[in-house]
């Protein structure tokens, strides 16, 4: 389940906000400070009091009285699954469903095409074998009270029109058996607007967790058998002592909390009293078996109870949850935030939306959303960017005054050729090795050409003295670069330059890697405009292959001898753009980081064994990365 669309009214700093579009994966709310960020997510976690909107729009005199309801409008989107999992779960032996107009292409396409039984078990079976199901609901709260529920159309999944537009609203019963299957269980007319989306809500909202910036007081609490948190992570103490039952997965969460926040050695459950339990943080060795040195959660750091709950909610969560993090650099250190966004896209399959002005956390995070919140004539205005496009994360961070670049908060650094390799080396470290670079930020080297002049020591010691002392970068992990036409004297002089950091790709560029005539075709098609006729594989493989040929794409200015060495020593980035230029007839010019981001991404999906040269040298890098960050731990 996920939230996937979203709108507020008369809400704090909200007259009305635009709908807002959210997707699985990260969704980052960005503004600077009493932008109205974390009001907006206090609506997205369905659990907020009535708060009417107060400006000179609303309240244009003294005794004006105001609207006193605030409203959310929200889409959750689920695959059917997951709602026969939560009917059961809300153990609910019927539902409503409004009758369909018989009349509409919508409903014949179901099969209704009368209100028979027939007619809705079609339906009903139409429904439930489609990829998702999405819940239009709204949640009001009067001045001073929590939410209710309320449908403004029915059905609330918007499949097709009702049979009758005004109530009373004729519906039938539908009793959901152990085996997901469906039967009539009855008729019934109501006046007012509910259905299956109605009942399911409350079960909906259940599934949110929102993780406010203050300290949370979630150190101590009674003894339960319970294993689900909830929302407000109250009962962490008695889920925690639950997973102490499972030693491995308990050794993993510590494993986990340790590696974000290093100082914090591990995490245990300890009764105080009757009935009571408590957290206790070991900042010394547990070897040691000194349980009286633990230090209770209620007197430790304001983080450590936060990310416990936000780590205890992603590991454990058998469904996908929406998980809410309101300024989470107020409670972490950068170095921690990235660590734990690092951690979290580990477990994608959940929705994160997360409010920040953090330029680490939101360039670590490469969010499908961003949505920019601004303060203006006494209202918050929101605007949603486009991250796919890089000018959207960089509106974002002109608005705020920093700079993507930043890497504070980096524990090192993994220098790359250029600005493709930057966005690509870490799909390939997530997707294709499937582990988090843990605090490892990869930078492209700003001027690569220097490296092949007598200037190269000059250029290694810059950056390399960039990284020493008190300096706030963090150390230099290697230098990757292409091996181009580099002889093996010339490799070796710059390995000796770079005192020993410099790597070099077993091709002659990175380019090489995506020469996949399959991968390049998929992409030349997806580029609208590119030509009026789709590219084959074949003919691209024929296209390619007279590149290959060519003398002049080669250091020795002739040819390679057979195809493997023509794909490990051929001038790769010349014959994606001559392939790209050649086949659109001059349409489309080849875009070294767009094409490139995309032929990976092909890679990573359909052919992943043409990136293990990468994948297994980026693998020793991060193992050499994480086995100096250990040394330094020790000192």
């Amino acid at each position: 389940m996920y939230i996937s669309k979203f709108k507020i009214a008369n809400y704090k700093s909200f007259l009305e906000s635009p709908e807002l579009e959210f997707t699985p994966g990260f969704n980052i709310i960005s503004g600077q400070n009493n932008s109205g960020k974390t009001a907006l997510l206090e609506a997205l976690g369905l659990q907020f009091f009535g708060i009417p909107h107060r400006s000179l729009k609303t309240l244009p005199a003294r005794d004006t009285i105001p609207d006193q309801t605030s409203i959310a409008h929200i889409s959750f989107t689920l695959p059917p699954d997951e709602v026969r999992e939560l009917l059961r779960a809300a153990g609910l032996n019927t539902f409503l469903f409004a009758y369909p107009d018989t009349t509409s292409p919508e409903s014949k396409s179901l099969g209704y095409t009368d209100h028979s039984e027939a007619s809705l078990r079609r339906a009903l079976t139409s429904l439930f074998s489609s990829d998702k199901m999405t819940f239009n609901i709204q949640a009001w709260a009067t001045r001073g009270n929590p939410i209710s529920w309320v449908l403004a159309t029915v059905p609330s999944f918007g499949r097709y029109p009702s049979a009758q537009k005004n109530p009373p609203f004729q519906y039938w019963h539908v009793h959901p058996d152990a085996d997901g299957n469906f039967s009539q269980a009855g008729t019934e007319s109501i006046q007012s607007p509910v259905d299956i989306g109605f009942h399911l809500a409350p079960w909906f909202q259940r599934h949110i967790y929102r993780f406010s910036a203050e300290r949370l007081k979630i150190g101590r609490g009674p003894h339960g058998g319970g294993f689900a948190l909830a929302q407000d992570a109250v009962n962490l103490p008695e889920v925690l002592n639950q997973l102490q039952r499972n030693p491995a997965r308990f050794r993993y969460l510590n494993h986990q909390l340790n590696s974000i926040l290093p100082q914090v050695r591990w995490v245990s459950v300890q009764g105080i009293g009757p009935g009571q339990l408590e957290i206790v943080a070991w900042t010394h060795d547990p070897e040691s078996q000194r349980e009286d040195l633990a230090v209770p959660l209620s007197e430790s750091g304001t983080g450590i109870g936060q990310v416990l709950a936000i780590l205890y909610v992603v590991m454990t969560s058998e469904r996908p949850q929406t998980i809410i993090i309101d300024e989470p650099q107020s409670f972490l250190h950068p170095g921690a935030a990235r660590k734990l966004v690092e951690f979290l896209k580990l477990h994608s399959h959940h929705q994160y939306i997360i409010a920040t002005h953090s330029a680490t956390i939101i360039s670590a995070t490469n969010p499908r959303t961003i949505t920019l919140a601004r303060f203006e004539d006494s209202q918050t205005n929101l605007r949603q960017l486009d991250a796919g496009a890089e000018k959207g994360i960089q509106l974002t961070l002109v608005e705020l005054g920093i700079r993507l670049a930043d890497s504070f908060g980096s524990d090192n650094i993994l220098w790359v050729e250029g600005k493709t390799e930057e966005k690509c080396f870490p799909i390939i470290i997530e997707k294709v090795l499937k582990r988090p670079l843990f605090g490892t930020e990869i930078l492209s080297i700003r001027q690569t050409g220097d490296l092949e002049s007598k200037d190269a020591k000059k250029i290694f010691e810059t950056y390399r003295s960039l990284t020493k002392g008190a300096s706030l970068l963090p150390p230099a992990v290697a230098f990757v670069l292409d091996e181009e036409c580099r002889d093996d004297a010339a490799k070796k002089e710059l390995r000796k330059l770079s005192g020993d950091l410099a790597e070099f790709l077993p091709r002659r560029m990175y380019e090489n890697y995506l020469l996949n005539p399959a991968a390049i075709a998929a992409v030349a098609n997806s580029v609208e405009g590119f030509r009026s006729t789709p590219i084959t594989n074949e003919e691209l493989e024929r296209a390619m292959e007279q590149q290959l040929g060519r003398d002049d794409c080669y250091c020795e200015r002739k040819a390679a001898p057979n195809r493997s060495e023509r794909l490990r020593k051929v001038d790769a980035a010349r014959v994606l753009k001559e392939l790209f230029s050649t086949l659109s007839n001059q349409r489309v010019a080849y875009e070294k980081i767009v094409h490139g981001i995309a032929l990976t991404e092909w890679l990573v999906q359909h052919s992943v064994n043409d990136l293990k040269d990468i994948s297994d040298l980026l693998s020793l890098l991060l193992d050499r990365a994480g086995a100096e960050e250990n040394m330094v731990k020790q000192v």
